[in-house]
């Protein structure tokens, strides 16, 4: 599945004023046998986009130009059937991208001056991804998961880096490295292997070279360096990979024993019982922040005041009730915040999107959480820096 960082995002982001951008969500299902459902509901999806382009006055011939590359996919059923748990889409007359992730979302078109991106932040926010790297003499596989999914990240593009460096220092008997993208499904991404014979009787020195190299290939992949990296392998290589690891987040406690035949589900099963303690520490070391500064004018749950923080960097932390929307809109000249009922005022925009966009922008920590977790009763609120 395709990699969702914060590169990524950032470049959604930088779309923001060049014409209509189109937010597509869907949940999915995975296999030939729900490609179908899949494809219809993308055009269903398309044809909710046709109708706000053209309510926002765009006419037929640009709809026509700026979908063109979405209804070109409708008609893919290999693509359909190679899904994960939900699909994101956004196209503009310029750009367009999609990703399939391991999360459901809720069905939603969104037509504005810039993409919708709040649905995205369960991955990326900071209390509740980690990563799992499963190390084995035939197998290397690495998996990104959150409090209740799972996916792996494709590796195949390691391949041409390790051969162009190494290809010639790895004569047959010696490491090889083979890659793929990982298939609809739980399937794993082969990497590596050592011929005639068990990795005992490869040299150390070329495995650590291997191991170097995947580890600085991760750091350079992964720049979310906040989120944990568990290890999955047998005992004799937790060390080896710990002594020349410079990922900042590498967890001393792993996931011991072969992971080759090891489902990523349960992998993350085993991973969630290792981080859960660390996550908890830290989403209620936030909280407790927050309720001890409140009063202190360095705290708020005002939506007036913590939208216009967020564009001056001010929000360190930033606590948001998953799927929770505040219409409304806001003025960056004079900071007015104004508050709406409904999203079809003229103007109207989601301002609890617009506070988590900025404060990621920004380099704020974001806490997607369950209304009872919230550190108060509302449904946004924030440590400020200043």
């Amino acid at each position: 599945m395709e990699l969702l960082n914060r590169e990524n995002v950032e470049l959604l982001l930088k779309q923001k004023g060049r014409g209509p951008c189109i937010s597509l969500y869907m949940a999915t299902q995975k296999g030939r046998e729900k490609a179908k459902e899949n494809s219809i509901r993308f055009k269903n999806l398309l044809a909710q986009a046709e109708n706000q382009l053209e309510a926002e006055g765009i006419d037929a011939k640009e709809q026509k130009k700026i979908l063109e590359p979405a209804k070109k996919l409708t008609d893919e059923s290999l693509f359909w059937a190679n899904q994960s748990n939900g699909f994101a889409y956004f196209i503009s007359s310029t750009y367009n991208c999609y990703y399939r992730l391991p999360i459901e979302f809720d069905e939603r078109s969104v037509v504005k001056e810039s993409f919708h991106i709040k649905p995205l932040f369960s991955l990326l926010a900071v209390d509740g991804q980690f990563y799992v790297l499963a190390l084995s003499q035939k197998d290397a596989r690495l998996l990104r998961g959150t409090w209740g999914s799972v996916e792996e990240l494709d590796l195949s593009n390691l391949v041409e880096k390790f051969e162009d460096k190494f290809g010639d220092e790895l004569p047959e008997n010696q490491l090889q490295f083979h890659t793929r993208a990982p298939a609809s499904g739980d399937v794993r991404t082969a990497v590596f292997y050592g011929h005639g014979g068990e990795i005992d009787n490869i040299q150390k020195e070329r495995l650590l070279k291997y191991f170097r190299f995947i580890d600085r290939e991760l750091y350079e992949m992964l720049d979310d360096k906040n989120s944990p990296l568990l290890l999955a392998c047998v005992d004799y290589l937790f060390p080896l990979y710990r002594d020349i690891s410079k990922y900042p987040l590498l967890f001393e406690a792993g996931i011991k024993g072969n992971p080759e035949n090891i489902s990523a589900r349960e992998l993350h099963s085993k991973a969630l019982e290792l981080v859960k303690p660390y996550f908890q520490e830290k989403q209620e070391e936030a909280k407790a922040q927050y309720r001890e500064l409140a009063g202190t004018g360095k705290t708020s749950n005002s939506v007036a005041e913590i939208v216009p923080a967020s564009f001056h960097g001010r929000v360190n932390d930033l606590f948001v009730t998953a799927g929770i929307q505040q219409w409304g809109s806001y003025n960056p000249v004079n900071e007015e915040v104004k508050l709406l009922e409904e999203s079809a005022a003229a103007g109207s925009e989601d301002l609890a999107d617009l506070a988590v966009t900025e404060t990621f922008r920004n380099n704020g920590n974001i806490y997607v959480l369950k209304k009872e977790q919230m550190p108060d009763t509302s449904s946004l609120s924030a440590v400020f820096r200043w």
